[in-house]
Formats: structure tokens, sequence, C-alpha cells
């Protein structure tokens, strides 16, 4: 009993580690997915998983693989991630895990509904209710029913969309906002098609029913959902209250769809003078929703000219490695020249060795002579005549010797002299080719570089394009004080800030796209249209990130994001109504300003948001301080706190709140300046590493 007691102690002690594993893992699972080290990223979900299983947690083993599959394919790695989708599908079929495979079915269900691929959408969530039926029946599908309801309302097919809501509500385990959703899409699957046939009671019949039951959900839920107004105005259009019915339409802030809805009451009215006029309306913000397309174009033509830049940068680089090659030819060449030169010499100083070796010995056979014709005349007369024939039988053999040596030296010295002849003919013809692809490899140089002159130069039209985009004049306002800069680190950048003031409200915010140049100055020009439009509509912040995210992250092959930090400040009870989208968070005064001595500085507390741009279908929650008069707000990207110096020491978020607390300051200005000229003392002669941005807003 006491062993058994001592293994039950451990294994709750070794469960309770693994499922601490488990948070520290996610937690760096989330931090690493908005960068680009790949391989990091697929280790730690690689040890999430392991962790996840050994703690029990399916649902975080799935959810953690899941992400290796997006991850992947927004790192261009699709076929990668067919594969991790592949082994996850694979793996979950061969554990048996119901729950694994029915999100599978599902996410890759809502995926194809996102690429507007509804056949193959519709068969996904078919698939996936049917699965969960079967096998998970106390498990809720309405999830998947309602995707179905909406593409089929979507499609115009309303019998479908009222069927499969009704479906929905039926589930097990159902959430009130799911019954909301349900209910609303059959009142307007109803109504649509009492619009589409006005002699079949039956629907008005059905509407009202439907009507009376989401009201009673409504008021169990607390709040209304994104399609309360629409089910509103259809109400009022089968009731004949067209009063009511264009009133609820004025609230609409959407002008696009506030102007097609008041199109379909006046044509139910009768009213076809201002029906056209709704239409007419209608068609003119259409047209400038047009415009977000054309950015995308513009979006793939500079692409494009980057990408030509980059194949004209490696051209250069390898015109700059034959160059070298041709200089380490020449030099070689030269070397051998002068080897050349030094052997004649050394064959010239070895002929003559040999002309004086010849002459010695001639000189010594001479004196030998001289001898012999001495001793033979103290000798004797006769052995004379004897010593001189043999003097000269020696001569001849001599003389006939250093011919013979002579000769053959000679014909040494000629054999070098071809052999070298030749080897310098060699030499010079590969010199001349050479020179041939030293000037042909000059006339592209050449040509590249009237290239790279021109690429600069639509480089400095860009950035003249890019900073007329952000506001560069601040206005003067009785209750609002604000200023901002912008510097990019490169020719064009990815920072970005905006704001203009509607209806005595400011709407303001500033964003980081991820990478530079390029690439990123084209994604945020698409961010700063699409703020503007959302939110000269009215809308709180939280909505504006919503549609922001739902509109870049459609189609986004290359897999960049945006940073984001948007509010919206009233000016008369200086409420201010944020959201924040994976930005950094800003700096504010604890309290309002009395007089010269600034109160302390801190960081705002924030809920975490994912950044813009990563996966579509994230709701941005948004959040409120009541009010900020009096209280310096100081907005900014990492490039101030993240400034380094020449010893890549960063400016750091400590420095940012000292210079503040230490620094009273009268405008937003001032704050801004002071801020700038301490960066640039702490950065030196350091080049910038990254885009700098702030933006302060001063409310009184």
């Amino acid at each position: 009993m006491v062993l058994l007691l001592c293994l039950t102690v451990l294994n709750a002690s070794a469960q309770k580690t693994a499922s601490d594993e488990v948070k520290r893992l996610q937690a760096r699972m989330y931090k690493l997915y908005s960068g680009y080290d790949y391989d990091e990223f697929i280790s730690v979900t690689d040890s999430l998983k392991r962790a996840a299983e050994e703690a029990g947690d399916d649902r975080m083993f799935y959810r953690a693989w899941a992400n290796q599959v997006l991850f992947s394919s927004n790192r261009q790695r699709r076929s990668r991630a067919m594969q991790i989708a592949k082994e996850m599908q694979e793996h979950a079929i061969k554990q048996g895990n119901k729950w694994g495979i029915y999100n599978g079915l599902h996410v890759s269900a809502y995926a194809h509904e996102q690429m507007q691929n509804h056949e193959e959408a519709i068969k996904g969530f078919k698939k996936a209710v049917n699965y969960l039926h079967e096998y998970l029946p106390n498990e809720s599908a309405a999830s998947s029913l309602i995707e179905l309801a909406k593409i089929s309302y979507l499609r115009k097919h309303m019998e479908s969309a009222i069927q499969y809501a009704e479906q929905a509500i039926r589930e097990p385990h159902l959430n009130e906002l799911h019954r909301l959703n349900a209910y609303s899409l059959m009142c307007m699957s109803a109504a649509d098609s009492a619009a589409y046939h006005p002699k079949n009671s039956d629907f008005r019949t059905d509407f009202n029913r439907f009507y009376a039951e989401r009201e009673k959900v409504k008021k169990a839920y607390g709040r209304d959902d994104i399609y309360g107004q629409r089910v509103d105005i259809f109400r009022c259009i089968l009731d004949r209250h067209f009063d009511e019915a264009l009133r609820i339409a004025s609230t609409i802030r959407a002008p696009m769809t506030r102007y097609n809805l008041e199109r379909e009451i006046y044509r139910e009215q009768k009213n076809y003078e201002m029906a056209l006029k709704s239409l007419t309306n209608y068609i003119i913000w259409k047209d400038s929703v047009n415009e977000v397309r054309n950015s995308h174009l513009l979006l793939e033509m500079i692409t494009s000219m980057d990408v030509g830049r980059l194949e004209n940068e490696q051209k250069e680089l390898k015109l700059r490695n034959q160059s070298l090659q041709l200089e380490n030819m020449a030099g070689e060449l030269e070397q051998k020249r002068l080897e050349e030169e030094t052997l004649q010499l050394n064959l010239k100083n070895k002929e003559v060795e040999l002309q004086n070796a010849a002459v010695r010995q001639q000189n010594d056979s001479l004196d030998k002579h001289n001898k012999n014709l001495q001793i033979s005349e103290y000798e004797s007369k006769m052995a004379a005549q004897e010593q001189a024939a043999r003097a000269r039988r020696i001569f001849t053999t001599s003389a006939i010797s250093i011919a013979a040596l002579i000769i053959l030296a000679l014909a040494y010295i000629l054999w070098r002299r071809s052999l070298n002849a030749r080897r310098l003919r060699l030499m010079n013809d590969q010199l001349q080719e050479a020179n041939t692809n030293l000037k042909t490899a000059y006339d592209q140089l050449e040509e590249t570089t009237t290239a790279k002159e021109r690429i600069e130069s639509e480089l400095r039209i860009a950035r003249e394009i890019q900073m007329g985009m952000v506001p560069r004049l601040f206005p003067q306002h009785d209750h609002i004080d604000i200023y901002g800069i912008l510097k990019p680190a490169k020719e064009v950048g990815g920072d970005l800030y905006d704001f203009f003031i509607q209806d005595n409200k400011l709407y303001f915010c500033i964003g980081d796209v991820s990478g530079k140049g390029i690439p990123a100055s084209l994604f945020m020009s698409v961010i700063v249209n699409l703020f503007r439009m959302v939110a000269k509509d009215g809308y709180p912040p939280d909505y504006i990130a919503t549609q922001l995210n739902e509109t870049v992250s459609e189609n986004n092959e290359n897999g960049m994001f945006c940073t984001m930090f948007i509010g919206e400040i009233d000016m008369q009870s200086g409420r201010l109504l944020y959201c924040n989208a994976g930005h950094n968070p800003p700096v504010m005064m604890e309290s309002s300003q009395q007089g010269d001595a600034p109160s302390n500085p801190v960081f705002v507390d924030m809920e975490a948001n994912a950044p813009i741009g990563l996966w579509p279908g994230l709701e941005f929650v948004g959040e409120e301080i009541e009010n900020v008069k009096g209280r310096p707000l100081l907005l900014y990207t990492d490039g101030l706190s993240e400034a380094e110096d020449g010893e890549q020491l960063q400016f750091g978020d400590d420095q940012i709140l000292d210079i503040i607390a230490s620094h009273p300051f009268e405008g937003a200005r001032q704050m801004v300046d002071r801020l700038s000229e301490s960066v640039k003392q702490h950065v030196g002669d350091a080049p910038q590493s990254d885009d700098l941005t702030m933006l302060c807003i001063m409310c009184s």
C-alpha cells in the first residue's frame, strides 16, 4: 500500500510538471508565430506536441500540429504544409482521435470558404457535421451548420439556409450566440424569400415566428448580433412601416450597406426616384472600394520591379567576380613573363660559361704542348719529331671534342628557345581572349549601372509617394494637440500612422508592417487606405481591426502582417476606445498633469490580440479608458525602443519612461522632438536599423 501511494504521488507530480511544460511551450509557440525562424518554430511545436501527449491534452496536441500547417503555408512552404496536414490526418485516424479528425475537417472546409471555393467548403462542412454526429454526439456541430447556412444565404438558397439554421438550433450544448446567429439567418432568409415571392404568405408567417423566437434569445443573451439591424429593417418592410425602416437604415455606419438597404425600402415604397438616388450612391461607394483592388495591382507591379532589381544586383556581383578573375589571370600572365625572362638570362649565362670553359681548356692544351716541346728539346732531338706528332694528335682530338660540346650546347639552347616561343605564343592568345572577355564584361557592367541608376530614381519617387500618404500637417484644435514623425530605415519603409477628426471625435492609428523596403511600403499603403475607408463610417476600433484583418489576410500568399494600435477619442468627454493588434503598448501618464511637475508615465495594460493579416476569422477585442484629458498618450514603433548604437546596445523601454518622467512637456511636438533627439544621441554614427515612428496625442 505504501508503494502504491508513492507511485500515485509521483504520477500526479509528473502530470503537473508536464502541464506546466505545455503552458510554457504554448506561450513560446505564439511568440514565434509572427517571426520567420522556421526551424525553431517547428522544433518548439514538436516539443509542445510531445509535452501535450505526455500530459494527455489531445486538444493542445492537435492545435500545435495545425499551427505547423499554418506557419508552413504562410512561409511559402506549401508542399511541406500539405505533407504535415496529411501526417496529422493519418495520425488522428491511426490513433482513433475523433476530436482531431473533426477539427481537421472543419478547418479545411473553412479555408475553402475563405477562398470563395463554396462547393468544396459545403462538402467539407457536411462531412464534418456527419462525422461529429456519428462519433461525438454530445459535441455541438453548430459552428459548421451555421457556416453552411451562411453560404446558402449568400448563394440565395433560402430554404436550405433555414434548414441548416434550424438544424443548428437542435444541436446539444448550444451557446446563446450560435442560437442568435441561427435565428438571424432564418429571419433574413424568410424575408428575402418574401421579397422574391410577395404573394406567398407562408414566408411572412415564418418570418414573424422566427422573429419572435429571436427576440427571446436576444433578451436572454443581453445584446444583439451583427445581423440585428438588417433583421429589423426586413421586419419594417414586411409590415409596411417604411419610415421606421428608413430610420433604422440611417443608423447603419457602413455606407454601402446603408445605401443598398435604402434602395430596397424605396423600391418597396414605390418611390423610384429616391431608389435611383440610393442606387447611385451605392455605386459611387462601390467604385471607391475598387481602389483597394488597384492597390493590389500596384503591389504586384512594384514587386516585379523589386525582383528585377535583385536580379540586376546578382548580375552585378557576377560581373565583379569575373573582373577579379581577369585581374588574377593578368597577374599570373605577368608572373609567367617574368619567369621566361629570367630563364632566358640564365640560358645566356650558361652559354657564356660554356664559351669560357672552352677557352680555358684550349689554353690548358696550349700550355701542355709548350711544356712537351720544351721537354723534347732537353731529351733528344730525335724524340722531338715523335713528340710533335703526338701533340698534333692530342690537339686534333681535343679540338674535335670541344667542337662537339659546343654544337650540343647550341642545339640545346635552340631547342629551349623554340619551346619557350611556343609557350609565349599560347600565353599571348590567352591574354587576347581574356582582353575580349574583359571588354564584354565592361559593356555589361555599364548597362547594369544604367539600370541601377534608373531603379534608384524610381525608389526616390516611391519614397515621396509614401511620405505623402501620412499626415504632414497637424490640426490646430482647442481640445487636441497632436504631432508625429516617420523616418524610414531604407528608401521606403513599412511603418505608418494616420489620424482624422470627424463628428468631434479623433480617429488615429499607428502600425509596423513585417519586413522592410518596397514590399513593406506597399502593404503599409493598403493598410492606411483600408483604415480610412472603414474608420470614416464611425466604427469602433475593434470592428476596424477585424475588418482590416479579414481584407488583408485574404490571398495573403507572402505571409505579411502588421502590428497596429487603433484608437478613438471623444474630444468632449475624453473617453478613449482602443484595440491593440500585437503592437507595442503606448505610454500614458498615471494621472492628469498638474503645472510643470510631470506625473508618473506607465505602459498601458491591454488585451493581447494577434497582428493583422496572419489568418482570417479572428475577432479582435477592444478596450476603453474613461477619461484621458490631461494625460498625454505616446504611441511608437519598435524602431524607438530597439534603436541600437555602435555596440548594438538598445535604447530600451526604461529610457523612454525616464525621459518622459524627468522632463515636463508643454506640447506633443516637444515630447516627440525630445525623444527623437535622445535616440539620435544614443545611436551616434551607427546606421539606422529599423523604421522609427512616433505619434503623441494630448487631449484637454
